[in-house]
């Protein structure tokens, strides 16, 4: 009887993700069981699933496991490796797991069955409706090698936000706090609250990434430079304050406010907090469509020194470890921080008149300048750095001499650095883009695409937020 024959897994500190081969087609099978497994303590537990079979229904949408409702593909995200099934609480990390894939069809005489773990009757009424669908095993299935799950990834701490959610989930986590969908201003308030168990489910352990410098910085003497686009955050704003001693700030503006017209209303009342707290901050304000898109941190010792770097996608809001999908990380590695900390004190020298005020509209004045420009026109090589990123090459923004690009058929040097290393792909394309260039040749999909017609033994393969910018 063919049978699961392999299970791998990767995991990063919130999602794991598996797939499975099979020795061929089979029979009878509905598809697959999956456990995940604790080694050092024994303990196993069965994925949640809440798709029924045809005939059933789950109007309440509480979740079975994959006994009851099998996976019906050869690959899964396991989005309860850390988040509880039926509750906002999250499972610690720093474990090892593994999983194990088994084939299962209906029950029939001389097959193992398949156990009902979940219970199937909540608040005195049937799970869900329609009649149970007794399973039995169809072989013996496979275990994937055991993997970390947790944040750290050699010299790599890497951290996800789980800003992205089913609606049901939400509408549940929600209730429990007696909140409607729909009261925007409730649900506001609770994505701002510290003490919120809806907010620390949905930023995991991102906001401890972000800060991870500061503490360190005063733990051991050192101090940090800050570039950021926007803060919005009560909590962060603690954070910076409680380190304002070591700690730098470079903050630009937050945009347009569609009602009033005015300039950074989202940034003001955090900057005041900075300012009147003794906060070491540079404002950079061009309130206009230039946009100071810095989220990242520099970490030198007490001899200045650069040692380390924190980035990665999230701005320094509750939209943005709550609302979104995010990543920070920070990476101990020298010769990466010396070129960050290069662009830093290039972006702190790059002085501009203010606006007329912190909230009127910027004008040609309140631009990056051209020393700027030309200096992030040169690449980075990572040469010397620790094993996983020598030899790769840090660029920088803006890197046009221009201070208002007009044409756009010319393409920036970083995106043709980019586009020439997915010309030389060997193997594999991976690429993650948030609102990626509609312009032909100067879109990253469109190279893609061409890449994968070029050579169609090339796995490529991306995610987008707007899928506008697919080809036709």
């Amino acid at each position: 009887m063919p049978d699961v024959i392999r299970v791998r897994a990767a995991t990063n500190n919130e999602v794991a993700f598996l797939a499975w081969d099979i020795d061929g087609m089979i029979p009878g099978c509905l598809g697959f069981e999956i456990v995940r497994l604790y080694p050092d303590s024994g303990e196993e537990r069965c994925l949640a699933a809440w798709v029924p079979f045809k005939g059933q229904r789950n109007p309440r949408w509480i979740p079975q496991d994959t006994g009851v409702w099998p996976v019906q593909k050869t690959f899964w995200r396991d989005l309860t490796v850390r988040r509880r099934r039926d509750s906002i609480d999250l499972r610690p990390e720093g474990e090892m797991i593994a999983y194990r894939v088994r084939p299962v069809g209906d029950m029939k005489p001389g097959l193992e069955p398949v156990p009902v773990r979940p219970d199937q009757v909540v608040d005195g009424k049937p799970a869900y409706a329609g009649a149970p669908r007794p399973l039995g095993y169809l072989g013996q299935g496979a275990v994937s090698p055991p993997i970390f799950l947790g944040q750290m990834f050699g010299k790599a701490r890497v951290a996800f936000t789980n800003g992205v959610l089913s609606t049901q989930w939400m509408a549940r986590a929600l209730a429990e706090a007696g909140i409607k969908v729909g009261q925007r201003d409730k649900i506001a308030a609770e994505l701002q609250s510290p003490a919120s168990k809806i907010r620390a489910y949905l930023h995991g352990d991102v906001p401890d990434v972000l800060t991870s410098l500061m503490k360190r910085a005063k733990s051991e003497g050192g101090t940090v430079r800050l570039a950021l686009y926007e803060l919005g955050d009560g909590e962060l704003c603690d954070a910076i304050i409680a380190a304002k001693d070591a700690v730098e700030v470079i903050l630009s503006n937050s945009g347009r406010d569609d009602k009033t017209g005015k300039w950074d209303l989202g940034n003001a009342p955090f900057r005041k907090r900075l300012h009147d707290a003794g906060v070491a901050v540079t404002d950079r304000l061009f309130n206009n469509n230039h946009i100071g898109h810095n989220k990242f941190a520099v970490y030198r010792d007490a001899q200045g020194n650069p040692l380390a770097v924190m980035t990665g996608s999230t701005n320094w809001t509750s939209t943005g470890i709550c609302g979104q999908s995010n990543n920070a990380f920070v990476r101990d590695d020298p010769a990466m921080a010396k070129v960050f900390n290069a662009y830093w004190e290039r972006m702190k020298t790059d002085v501009f008149p203010p606006p007329a005020s912190e909230s009127a509209a910027g004008h040609v004045a309140q631009t990056q300048g051209v020393p700027f420009r030309k200096d992030n026109h040169i690449a980075n090589p990572l040469d010397g750095a620790t094993a996983a990123l020598d030899g790769m090459t840090v660029w920088f923004s803006p890197n046009d001499p221009k201070r208002n690009k007009k044409d756009i058929s010319v393409r920036p040097v970083d995106l043709e650095d980019v586009f020439a290393r997915i010309k030389a792909a060997k193997r594999a394309v991976l690429f993650l883009v948030f609102n990626p260039s509609q312009l032909g040749e100067n879109s990253i999909v469109d190279q893609a695409v061409a890449a994968a017609k070029a050579d169609p033994k090339l796995i490529v393969q991306g995610a987008i937020s707007d899928e506008t910018a697919m080809p036709n």
